[in-house]
């Protein structure tokens, strides 16, 4: 292949991509207002119909939701078509990485349905995919928190139901008990004196109450550091940074933003559990900066560590 067809390949994937940046790909979220549902049509099986669907799943995000009727998989049908096409092949690894961060997003909601099904994608994109072992992981992982976590919120709710039935049961024999007791009846009093009934109608002194003593340890006090504590972990060297893409629509309005994530640098260098923790402004470079984070390679290290860093958008 000539470099001038490769780069005219290259471009017209990017332009592609330019358009799923702009936005999340997700599907409407289950808050959504429930709406009359459209029949969905056939998905074309022809290289023109999966062509056409692809340029409009790209133009209204649909990156890899909802099922059925996303970028990746009409991606996925044009390249058991046309398996020589390098521009399919390119575009398709390009759109993986926001697979992978949707798969993160919904362990972190707990779809685990969704979890899967994004994972599969993955797999038929890229069986080899270096993220893939770790999505298995993080998903099994999840699973099992979440089953515990139910078996635990049951447990509670049903030692709580007890405990309301005892309380229920102890005031009931309290109430019979009341009921039996004789009351005697009061004996006649006679009339007291005024100064008596002036000093009976003055109420006893009571006690003033306790003020609480902060002690020299309490609240706001800064408490030195234990001696002997381990060193904090130094700071991740990054030796590849890929630059994010900067979304179509914020380059058209000339926008600029900046994007500060938070993520996990694993011991052999790679990225995970990208996270946007401010970004100005809001919602408008989030997923390119997730997508750019997350081919970022660090130097390797001894145990995965937490860092923080900030992108810039320039026009």
């Amino acid at each position: 292949m000539t470099a001038t067809l490769r780069a005219s390949l290259l471009a017209s994937s990017l332009a592609i991509l330019l358009a799923a940046c702009s936005g999340p790909a997700n599907a409407p979220g289950a808050d959504a207002p429930a709406e009359a549902a459209a029949p969905a049509a056939p998905a074309p099986t022809d290289e023109a119909g999966l062509r056409k669907a692809v340029r409009e799943a790209t133009s209204a995000q649909r990156v890899y939701a909802p099922a059925g009727d996303n970028a990746i998989e009409y991606y996925l049908a044009l390249r058991d078509l046309r398996p020589e096409d390098p521009a399919v092949a390119t575009a398709l690894m390009e759109l993986l990485p926001y697979a992978v961060i949707g798969s993160e997003q919904a362990v972190g909601r707990e779809d685990f349905t969704e979890a899967r099904r994004l994972l599969g994608l993955i797999e038929r994109a890229d069986a080899s995919a270096p993220a893939l072992s770790r999505l298995r992981e993080s998903i099994t992982a999840a699973e099992a928190s979440a089953a515990r976590r139910l078996i635990a919120e049951a447990e509670a709710a049903k030692l709580r139901q007890q405990q309301a039935a005892e309380q229920a049961a102890a005031e009931e024999r309290e109430r019979q008990l009341a009921g039996q007791v004789v009351r005697p009846t009061p004996a006649p009093t006679t009339a007291a004196s005024p100064a008596a009934a002036s000093a009976a109608a003055v109420p006893p002194p009571t006690a003033a109450p306790a003020v609480p003593r902060v002690s020299a340890n309490g609240i706001g006090t800064e408490v030195p550091p234990t001696r002997g504590a381990a060193p904090a972990p130094a700071e991740p060297r990054l030796i590849s940074a890929p630059p994010p893409r900067y979304p179509l629509t914020a380059m058209r309005r000339k926008l600029e933003g900046q994007v500060t994530l938070e993520f996990t640098v694993q011991p052999d260098g790679s990225v995970s559990s990208p996270r946007v923790v401010s970004a100005t402004p809001e919602g408008v470079f989030d997923e390119a900066a997730l997508v750019a984070v997350s081919r970022w390679r660090f130097e390797p290290l001894p145990r995965a560590v937490t860092t923080r860093r900030q992108l810039q958008f320039k026009p």
